[in-house]
């Protein structure tokens, strides 16, 4: 049985009148806890004191964009919904003789969430090992609540000579996924934006940003894949782990994206 525990912490200190590099943002954070056997998962929310971007942190190793998304809204406000289980990429759980894995951005439909299991997995998943993990991808869709947003922002970090957005024109295991790639050979290669959008593809490409727009093919438990299926626009901000830098770069043009393109309207009339 999955269970829920919330906990809300209010950040140290009042709110200061004014921001600055010296005076930033503070924030409200909010944690929820999803007991799995022998496995406890955090789902942090933190709420900035002023709106702007939320932002959306699936893997636990993967700390760079977690900072790099606290500087941006430390200055300008914004929300950071990220998982906590012990800095590892996957999840794992259950006991010596039952033990499950699962990557948890594979975790968005039945059969994504069937083969991360099936892949990463000591034992074969079963129907009751599915729903624990689906009803985690709810839960953190809840958190995040795109509706409302009307976007997704998520925040990844590589490694170096592991994957590059090389990798969507040569690795056979993304053949299919991306409709679209655009190579600016001044960036490094581990830096770039993956968008489910043709004018966010054609926005970044004129700002010489590396940059891979997802094909309506691509077929798995992804998130990317979910919000191409519910036709929530979706950006994936990925940079090699360390890059603090460039990846408040990257979050600042994205922001400046938004503000000059909009995202809300991007469906609509569309049937």
């Amino acid at each position: 049985m999955l269970r829920l525990i919330t906990a809300v912490f209010i950040a140290a200190g009042l709110f200061p009148a004014a921001h600055s590099k010296n005076n930033p943002l503070t924030y409200q954070a909010a944690s929820f806890s999803y007991y799995f056997p022998q496995k406890n998962v955090e789902v942090v929310k933190s709420a900035y004191e002023e709106p702007g971007l939320s932002f959306l942190v699936l893997h636990d190793d993967e700390n760079t964009g977690v900072e790099a998304a606290h500087d941006f809204c430390k200055a300008g406000g914004g929300s950071i919904v990220e998982l906590q289980y012990g800095e590892e990429r996957n999840i794992t759980f259950g006991y010596r003789k039952t033990k499950f894995s699962f990557d948890p951005n594979q975790m968005f439909n039945n059969a994504g969430t069937y083969k991360t299991l099936r892949k990463y997995s000591v034992n074969r998943p079963v129907a009751e090992t599915i729903s624990l993990v689906r009803a985690l991808a709810f839960e953190v869709l809840n958190t995040y609540n795109p509706d409302s947003l009307g976007y997704f922002i998520t925040l990844h970090n590589n490694t170096e000579g592991r994957f590059s957005i090389a990798s969507y024109q040569h690795d056979p295991l993304l053949k299919g996924v991306a409709d679209s790639v655009y190579i600016n050979q001044e960036m490094d290669e581990d830096d770039l934006i993956l968008v489910t959008e043709p004018v966010f593809f054609s926005y970044l490409k004129a700002r010489s940003i590396n940059t891979v727009l997802q094909s309506e093919n691509a077929k798995d438990g992804s998130l990317s894949v979910y919000a191409q299926t519910n036709r929530i626009p979706y950006v994936n901000i990925e940079v090699q782990d360390g890059h603090l830098q460039e990846h408040l770069r990257l979050i600042q043009v994205v922001d400046t994206m938004f503000k000059d393109i909009g995202h809300r309207q991007l469906y609509a009339g569309r049937p």
